[in-house]
């Protein structure tokens, strides 16, 4: 990074040594980083050892079940003002430097970047640039930043992508992170039992970590019901993870008045309408799947999951080839490129 571009590079970790070299050289090689900042909450392994090798300043930060502590902890350690947060299972794969100059000039701005999970090549976007004078972290887990005032908090796009691989089958039992986030969470929400964050997080915690589906959509509906703010990045979150859900759960009829609920604020999202067809398709509406699977080809949208590509395309196939029409089943099939399920597919047809 430019000596002149002033942003510090700040992580909290514990018995990291698997993941934080990679994660500190991925964000030097992408952008440089002139200061560093590792805020250790107890390791027991060679993080600390690995951090100091990396040219990080080690400082020591005592656990006490509060995520945002620790990160505001190592943000007040930072030399710059500006701080980008970055997670010890995360990797800068794609940086833009002459754009992030550009952006670190509105002070005010909080930068969202795009994050893959290496499980299943799902995109969020996480906020984790900001500038320590106007903003803060707030919340024990799941934080968020949140301005130090009244002030609005002002969120656009920065030129980073992240890719995330601490949820990988071989780390996930080692790390026992799913039940510590549900404990902390469970706790959080003891005392705030209507907050809607907390709510979103211990519905997504319950459907994609321990798979109670029941569970979890009794939580998306009470998030969604104490705040439907649909500006909010977390709350179109919880209406995607609320509908799968309810797909997964053989709720069929109500993910059906779901598309009704909320289409007239996420159908402009390709990735609501992909949802929408998977619902459209388990209730038997095969036309109305059709179509919402056509409307997300070829969308004007960051997908690392395909779905304006080769997953609607094959969808679409599976469609054609249960009604019959195997000759057109053949041919959107081959439209799916490489993915291996449409390559089996034809495998079968063309015998």
């Amino acid at each position: 990074m430019n000596q002149n571009l002033p942003i510090s590079l700040c992580m909290i970790v514990k018995n990291e040594e698997e993941f934080l070299d990679s994660s500190i050289k991925s964000a030097v090689v992408a952008l440089g980083f002139d200061d560093i900042v590792v805020a250790d909450t107890g390791s027991t392994d060679k993080t600390v050892e690995i951090a100091l090798a990396n040219s990080a300043r080690v400082v020591s930060f005592e656990w006490c079940d509060d995520f945002s502590a620790a990160r505001n902890f190592a943000a007040y350690n930072a030399v710059h003002d500006w701080v980008f947060m970055l997670d010890a299972d995360e990797r800068v794969i794609e940086a833009d430097i002459g754009k992030l100059e550009s952006f670190i000039k509105e002070n005010h701005t909080v930068g969202s970047f795009r994050r893959i999970e290496m499980t299943d090549n799902a995109v969020v976007n996480e906020s984790r640039l900001y500038n320590r004078r106007f903003y803060r972290y707030d919340g024990n887990i799941h934080e968020q930043i949140i301005p130090v005032d009244t002030s609005r908090k002002i969120v656009k796009p920065a030129p980073i992508v992240l890719a995330h691989y601490g949820y990988l089958p071989d780390v996930k039992t080692a790390k026992s992170k799913y039940e510590r986030n549900a404990r902390l969470l469970e706790e959080a929400l003891s005392k705030k039992p209507d907050d809607p964050y907390l709510l979103f997080q211990l519905g997504k915690c319950y459907s994609v970590n321990d798979g109670n589906l029941k569970k979890a959509c009794d939580y998306f509906e009470r998030s969604l019901a104490a705040k439907e703010d649909y500006r909010l990045e977390y709350v179109y979150y919880t209406v995607e993870l609320y509908g799968y859900a309810l797909i997964n759960s053989g709720q069929y009829e109500k993910a059906l008045e779901f598309i009704g609920r909320y289409g007239e604020f996420y159908n402009h999202k390709p990735e609501f309408r992909f949802l929408s067809a998977h619902i459209y398709q388990n209730n038997g509406m095969l036309q109305e799947a059709v179509e919402c699977y056509e409307s997300c080809i070829g969308a004007d949208t960051y997908d690392a999951k395909g779905i304006t590509s080769f997953l609607s395309y094959y969808n679409i196939g599976v469609i054609l080839e249960c009604v019959g029409m195997l000759e057109d089943a053949v041919a959107i099939y081959e439209k799916c490129g490489g993915y291996e399920p449409a390559k089996q597919r034809l495998a079968e047809l063309v015998k």
